[in-house]
């Protein structure tokens, strides 16, 4: 394997003051926006804690007698029944002395709110409206049962059951942006490769190789190994700076690593069929910032995964969505069933484009012979 070439276009590649702006730089300057921008949208965690509910019930309610089995029901979830017979309703929820007032007629019920109360209110109304829904299915039953003198069927009581659902906890804004935009550059690094290209095509590169006792293969892993590692060096500065500056999570940071060293690898056989699909440089850029803007739209790096209304058929097409499902879920959970997936995408990248980007520059190399 040439070192030298490897090392000379190393150096290339990293004494580009814009590159390294923008692979470094700017997704620090990215992330601290949109992390910015998003934060009330993805600050969903939050837990309600135990709250007082005020009820009036009439003389003649269908429920009365049902109620002490529902004051049961509400302190098994945290929620306080506390009986007001007197007293004004709109005072008793200014003053906080209870969140919610429920007024139970003769039958049916009216639930009452403040503005800033509108969760205790829909918990609160949940859970009557269930009850009540089964008080009136036991009732309509019983007398169904009388009607036809019946009396070897049970007739269930009213009772609310509750489930808890597993679901995925929600990164923050700081952390999913932060992980989304370094992966994201990541793909961008295929601009790394303008220096070495310029040179060679100003050198005729191509032509002395052809002389030369290097092979093919040779010269393609010239490319290709440098590549990746200034990619994988760039954006780990920007990786390093953006965990000291804004305390991101990034879960497993050797599988994290791991799965970023394959993204670099991917961009860099991605960059090189780029440009040598097209002479002129400044269209392989544009097509390739276009390709990964699109699969970056899919996979989530602009609106997040999680909240996105997009056909699913087109989102599990984008490599980008894996690999950040993958590394987000290993912030927030601390494993991933996407991780295989996303090395499986990765790993094809590498192979078909190493194959691909091999043959295009074996051809161009015989047309410049």
């Amino acid at each position: 394997m040439p070192l030298i070439l490897i090392k000379n276009n190393l150096k290339l590649m990293l004494r580009s003051k814009w590159v390294l702006f923008i692979m470094s730089i700017l997704p620090l300057i990215t992330i601290a926006l949109l992390s910015n921008a998003f934060k009330e949208m993805m600050n969903t965690s939050y837990d309600i804690g135990e709250f007082q509910v005020g009820y009036r019930v009439s003389e003649d309610s269908v429920y009365k007698d049902m109620l002490p089995e529902l004051t049961k029901t509400c302190e098994e979830k945290g929620i306080q029944l506390q009986e007001y017979p007197d007293g004004d309703i709109t005072k008793l929820l200014q003053s906080e002395t209870v969140a919610v007032f429920v007024k139970i007629g003769k039958d049916s019920y009216t639930v009452y709110q403040s503005n800033d109360k509108s969760t205790e209110a829909s918990i609160t109304e949940s859970i009557f409206s269930g009850f009540f829904y089964q008080a009136n299915e036991s009732k309509t039953l019983l007398t169904y049962q009388m009607q036809h003198n019946i009396t070897d069927v049970p007739v269930p009581s009213s009772t609310v059951k509750s489930e808890v659902l597993a679901t995925d906890p929600v990164p923050s804004s700081t952390d999913y942006y932060g992980i989304i935009y370094i992966l994201y550059f990541t793909w961008c690094g295929i601009i790394s490769l303008v220096a070495v290209i310029s040179s060679e095509r100003k050198s005729a590169i191509p032509r002395r190789m052809r002389v030369s006792q290097m092979s093919k293969l040779q010269f393609y892993f010239g490319k290709f190994l440098p590549c990746t590692l200034a990619i994988f060096i760039e954006v780990c500065i920007a990786w390093g700076l953006s965990v000291v500056l804004f305390g991101i999570h990034w879960g497993n940071i050797g599988i994290s690593a791991f799965v970023l060293f394959l993204t670099a690898m991917a961009a860099s056989a991605f960059g090189i069929v780029l440009f040598q699909l097209f002479n002129n440089v400044a269209i392989s850029i544009v097509l390739g910032f276009i390709i990964i803007w699109i699969e970056g739209f899919f996979g989530g790096s602009f609106q997040t995964y999680m909240y996105a209304n997009l056909p699913q058929r087109l989102v599990n097409l984008s490599p980008i969505y894996y690999v950040n499902r993958a590394m987000v879920e290993y912030s927030t959970m601390g494993h991933s069933g996407y991780l295989n997936t996303s090395i499986g995408f990765l790993a094809g990248i590498i192979i078909v484009c190493g194959i691909l980007g091999t043959l295009l520059m074996n051809r161009k190399m015989e047309e410049q012979s």
